[in-house]
């Protein structure tokens, strides 16, 4: 498939420097990563908001940006429909004319229509002679999401769509986002540093930190196979266990971790390599007693569940395995019905599973050389 949007940008502002590159092509990107690492910069260079220092832009086929060429087209010829974080939202104009601003260049009955289509798209149908402080937050995204693409846009930015919202509108809206993306196919770049939005909207993912991309990849390739530490840290994966590698037969690695020995997936690693092993906290079986013999398992672990915390319906549980100094080893994160469904409210004594396939291996230090620094 032809890349609809390529950009390869260097910006430098008030001693930071932005230099990343990136491709996308009918789908949802997520630029993901912390408060200032750049993301929000490269949407408004993209939108040709700001100007870069150096790189090329391209925008289904056409180049809008090229610092060799000297070429820099303002916003309004680039057909790119942005949303910045705080909608802005005409104030003085209702949400049909907010909607409807772009479109200028189109007769009456054609600008009415295609107002129309968007109200009808985002479900505003009662609120178009409302202003913006007569709308709900989520009532002014939709509006500020309608007037992007009434223009019909080659490309969709959105800086924080639902960083204003409450949890339920942000969960409704996450799926009309989906669900507009899906219906019109339109290249959709997204900003956040939301753990959730990243996962549920993400068709791939771009970890930014301090102005560089340190990983990309489909939603499941960055998040549940993080490239370093510091990007599991960054994607929540929160379990991450120093481990040396024992031997390998060609189809399974074993390796040494508080004193149990753990079987992962075979990879090219000699004995005595340092690494790190993760694996999110989803993704940890607890085994009830009755269900042991059942199959054949490995890497199973009892303890004792020493801290819980109730997000929503989901328990976030604390694992200290047996022998253990440390005050918990492992965290794990179970739906409501399944955590009364074992009894975890009374009984803390429990047996885990650290599946094969759940598993991964980061890092690969030799362990001679004595170094501290594994992972990265």
């Amino acid at each position: 498939m032809v890349p609809m949007l390529e950009v390869t940008l260097q910006k430098r502002l008030d001693g930071f420097m932005l230099d990343v590159a990136f491709i996308a092509a009918n789908e949802l990107v997520v630029l993901f990563g912390p408060s200032g690492a750049g993301k929000s910069l490269t949407l408004q260079a993209i939108a040709g908001t700001i100007h870069p220092d150096a790189g090329r832009i391209v925008i289904d086929n056409q180049i809008v940006y090229d610092s060799e060429q000297h070429l820099d087209l303002p916003p309004q010829v680039r057909r790119v429909g942005y949303v910045p974080q705080h909608y802005a939202l005409f104030p003085h104009l209702t949400a049909a004319a907010n909607i409807g601003f772009g479109l200028a260049h189109l007769s009456r009955a054609e600008r009415e229509q295609r107002v129309q289509d968007m109200v009808t798209l985002f479900d505003l149908q009662g609120l178009t002679h409302r202003r913006p402080r007569e709308l709900s937050g989520g009532q002014q995204q939709r509006v500020a999401l309608a007037r992007a693409l009434a223009v019909r846009p080659r490309l969709l930015l959105l800086d924080e769509p639902f960083a204003a919202l409450d949890l339920a509108l942000r969960e409704s809206l996450r799926e009309e986002l989906a669900q507009v993306q899906a219906r019109t196919g339109i290249t959709v770049v997204m900003v956040t540093h939301d753990l959730t939005d990243a996962f549920a909207l993400g068709h791939r993912i771009l970890v930014y930190e301090a102005g560089r991309v340190i990983q990309h990849g489909t939603r499941e390739e960055v998040f549940f196979h993080p490239a370093t530490r510091h990007v599991a840290e960054l994607v929540g994966t929160r379990n991450i266990l120093p481990a040396v590698v024992e031997r390998s037969d060609g189809v399974t690695l074993w390796m040494r971790w508080q004193g149990h020995q753990i079987a992962v997936l075979a990879h090219a690693l000699t004995p005595g390599t340092l690494v790190e092993l993760c694996i999110r906290p989803t993704q940890i079986l607890i085994v009830r007693p009755d269900r042991l013999a059942e199959r054949e398992r490995v890497n199973l672990l009892s303890g004792t569940l020493v801290r819980e915390q109730m997000h929503g319906e989901t328990y976030l549980l604390s694992l200290r395995v047996d022998g253990s100094p440390a005050a918990s080893d492992l965290e794990i994160a179970l739906p409501a019905y399944v955590y009364h469904r074992l009894a975890l409210d009374t009984d803390k004594r429990v047996t885990v599973e650290l599946r094969q396939q759940a598993l991964h291996v980061m890092g690969g230090k030799d362990g001679g050389q004595g170094t501290g620094d594994r992972g990265q």
